[in-house]
């Protein structure tokens, strides 16, 4: 076996190593969201699709169940892509569209939600993305087996705790101390054209710094910091999220432009945010 031939090896014994790992914990929750997400991720990974579909059906019922309308707009849109006229597929965006989540229409999925709802709930935190992102650092060698290992386990444990904190794979990379965070900084910032910044060197308007919820931007990671004419600038701590930069345009009504920053920068700057908020 060659060298290349191997790490492919590896790399798929290490997911199913995670599948594993999830699946049992699901065995004794069936109902946790964050083994549900790492799941969907996971079996779309190595290209089971089937699998896949299952698991977000199943936390389609998680999410009705606890009445999160925002992850449920954003798992609508996920499911559209396995709309192959599975009727289970239809039942669920039907579940996710009477609650504001997407909509159907004749059987076959339609728009999302409509912008410009401004999402409120805690738990707009995307494990799935946060996962995708991790798996990305993987495969452009910026991390090991192990430590994608660690970092996806980091990120299941915080995302299973309630409470007041920005969670990210740079955050999680931040807090073990990673050695490579700069280089993984840079190497995102050039992949998904976001320009790294100094988030300490900006004066946040508060036309600007009002724009989104609180809870929103500390969940999402997202932070507008600045105009440039009547142009948004916005960081974002999961680049390559798409998803949330198309929310972020339509809660906001403009133009935006995404930047990167290093997590402490990030927190520090949200905190004074809060702070000039609650004064104002």
């Amino acid at each position: 076996m060659d060298n290349q031939a191997r790490q492919v090896a590896n790399l798929e014994e290490e997911v199913w190593n995670a599948i594993a790992a999830f699946e049992q914990i699901l065995e004794a929750m069936p109902n946790d969201r964050a083994s549900l997400e790492a799941l969907c991720h996971a079996y779309e990974q190595i290209g089971d699709h089937t699998r896949a579909k299952d698991h977000v059906i199943r936390l389609v019922d998680v999410l009705v169940e606890e009445g999160d309308g925002e992850a449920a707009k954003l798992l609508s849109e996920r499911l559209i892509a396995y709309s192959d006229g599975d009727s289970r597929v239809v039942d669920a965006l039907n579940k996710l569209g009477a609650m504001g989540g997407g909509a159907v229409a004749k059987g076959a999925p339609s728009a999302t939600a409509s912008s410009g709802s401004a999402p409120t709930k805690g738990k707009a935190f995307s494990l799935a993305e946060e996962l995708s992102f991790a798996w990305s650092l993987l495969e452009e060698k910026l991390l090991t087996q192990e430590e994608y290992g660690s970092l996806v386990q980091d990120l299941t444990e915080l995302s299973a705790r309630d409470n007041s904190q920005t969670i990210s794979v740079l955050h999680a990379l931040e807090l073990r101390g990673h050695k490579g965070l700069e280089r993984v900084l840079d190497a995102v910032s050039k992949s998904c054209g976001t320009p790294l910044i100094l988030l300490n060197s900006f004066d946040v308007p508060h036309a600007a710094m009002s724009l989104l919820p609180m809870d929103f931007m500390m969940r999402r990671g997202v932070l507008p910091f600045d105009f440039v004419s009547d142009d948004l600038l916005v960081v974002v701590m999961n680049p390559f999220d798409k998803q949330l930069r198309r929310t972020i345009k339509d809660m906001t009504g403009r133009n935006c432009h995404f930047y990167l920053t290093i997590p402490t920068e990030f927190d520090g700057t949200l905190s004074k945010i809060r702070e000039a908020l609650e004064e104002a």
